[in-house]
């Protein structure tokens, strides 16, 4: 009679255990799969429903009044928001606006550059020039500030905080600026980038 209970629980012990293969295994496999996939995916790309949104929010920077706020919207996709901000960088021809002015054109470029500052943690770039700064205060002014942020290089543009006055590099300097930022997302790999958390203004909008 023993033997046959002994039996009987072997026999109860095999079941549960090929019934543990057959079920929580397969799932177990099928849960790993499913995980392996995902990561292989990668993150998710944006739909040309968002692409469509972020396009238009770029569109505005410079001609809006929220241009801030703007910016933070871009934040949210920022790979996608950093490759459409440098297809709209073109020199410009302005050297000098006054706070007093406005020039939404320039200022486009100008807030994109801002915005890539920004979406990159504080990335930015500069460029030499060939120029020749003038003796008149508006250019020793100019030059200065230019020179203020990489003191070796040109800025794109820089600002006169407690003026509002902005001064932009020369077009040879420009140039290889948008250069240095089309190289670099050409060649970034991953956008392993996180945007700027409460920055205070230099560094991003100055």
């Amino acid at each position: 009679m023993a033997l046959s209970v002994t039996l009987e629980v072997e026999l109860y012990r095999e079941e549960i255990r090929l019934l543990s293969t057959s079920t929580a295994g397969k799932l177990a496999w099928a849960l790993i799969i499913a995980s392996l996939a995902v990561l292989a995916s990668g993150p998710r790309p944006a739909s040309a429903h968002e692409a469509t949104g972020v396009a238009a929010e770029v569109k505005q920077l410079g001609w809006a009044t929220d241009n801030v706020q703007i910016v933070k919207a871009l934040a949210r996709k920022p790979e996608l928001s950093a490759k459409l901000l440098i297809q709209e960088l073109h020199p410009v021809e302005d050297k000098r606006i006054l706070a007093s002015e406005n020039r939404p054109a320039t200022e486009h470029v100008l807030w994109c550059i801002r915005a890539l500052r920004f979406l990159t943690g504080g990335k930015d770039f500069c460029g030499n020039t060939n120029h020749k700064f003038g003796k008149s205060q508006a250019e020793r002014d100019r030059k200065y500030w230019l020179y203020f942020r990489h003191k070796s290089c040109l800025s794109f543009f820089a600002m006169w905080p407690s003026r509002g006055s902005e001064y932009i590099a020369p077009k040879d300097a420009q140039e290889q600026i948008i250069n240095k930022w089309r190289r670099w997302f050409a060649r970034k790999g991953s956008f392993k980038y996180k945007p700027l958390q409460n920055p205070t203004p230099d560094k991003w909008l100055w």
